[in-house]
């Protein structure tokens, strides 16, 4: 029996395999508009490094105590202020956990990659470490 054969007698009854009961339920779920379901990516393994806060990309003035972030450039967007400037950010290292806010640009960090303020990274281990590799998401 040829394959072609085999795969036009195989492929109708793949079809019919997978039971659906035809419910208003799995309609609706695929035809939910985009505003309804928001996907949050975690960034695991992200570098994190600390830097000097000042006047921010964001167009805000911050000091070193504030929990603030600059998120790298690929996602941080373009204009003023970028997409996702204050937007909250939920932080993960060696069991310590806290949020904070996005309020700068890194055009050193890689993707997912992280400045912290001195008072946010010193939050998580002490600034002679230098590099830490932590775990981030966008807060709900």
């Amino acid at each position: 029996m040829r394959f072609g054969t085999l795969l036009s007698l195989v492929l109708p009854v793949a079809a019919f395999a997978y039971p659906t009961n035809g419910s208003a339920d799995s309609y609706q779920l695929a035809n939910r508009s985009a505003g309804e379901v928001e996907l949050h990516k975690r960034f695991s393994n992200s570098r994190w490094t600390f830097y000097n806060v000042g006047l921010g990309a964001c167009g805000k003035v911050n000091v070193p105590s504030d929990f603030v972030v600059a998120l790298n450039s690929a996602q941080y967007g373009q204009g003023f202020p970028g997409p996702n400037c204050f937007k909250k950010i939920t932080m993960t290292y060696q069991g310590k956990k806290t949020t904070a806010t996005i309020v700068d640009k890194c055009p050193g960090c890689p993707v997912g990659g992280l400045d912290l303020s001195v008072g946010l990274f010193t939050f998580f281990a002490p600034e002679s470490q230098g590099v830490i590799f932590g775990e981030w998401n966008f807060a709900a």
